[in-house]
């Protein structure tokens, strides 16, 4: 099999896995936020996943990344046990902050104003 297709492979089951610990054993884990994987990426050679999180409210991003590294051990436990028969070695994870959704929505915003502009602009020729 190629190698691409083994890391997609092995991307989405621990995508998927991660998705369900957060969304089922680590509801309560932090407060009233909103945890959630919208992607990872999987290093190579190095045995180190990417995993970029967003939160509900964005405004706790960074101190949330903060949170996560505190219990990435335990994060990394609950994925063990998971996939334990289906991937030889657990690899170590490393939260980063997805912030995509904020630039889409401030580009929204830049392009809303720019159609606004755009009308004025046509009205008054």
């Amino acid at each position: 099999m190629n190698d691409s297709v083994k890391k997609m492979q092995k991307s989405s089951i621990i995508l998927r896995n991660l998705r369900e610990i957060f969304l089922h054993e680590l509801a309560n884990s932090f407060g009233n936020i909103l945890v959630t994987v919208t992607s990872l990426y999987i290093c190579d050679k190095t045995r180190v996943v990417k995993v970029y999180v967003s939160f509900m409210p964005s405004q706790n991003g960074p101190r949330m990344i903060k949170e996560l590294e505190k219990h990435k051990s335990k994060i990394r436990g609950l994925l063990g046990k998971r996939l334990a028969n289906k991937l030889r070695s657990i690899p170590e994870l490393k939260f980063h902050l997805d912030n995509s959704i904020e630039r889409a929505y401030h580009i929204e915003k830049l392009l809303n104003g720019f159609e606004v502009s755009l009308t004025k602009a046509s009205i008054s020729v």
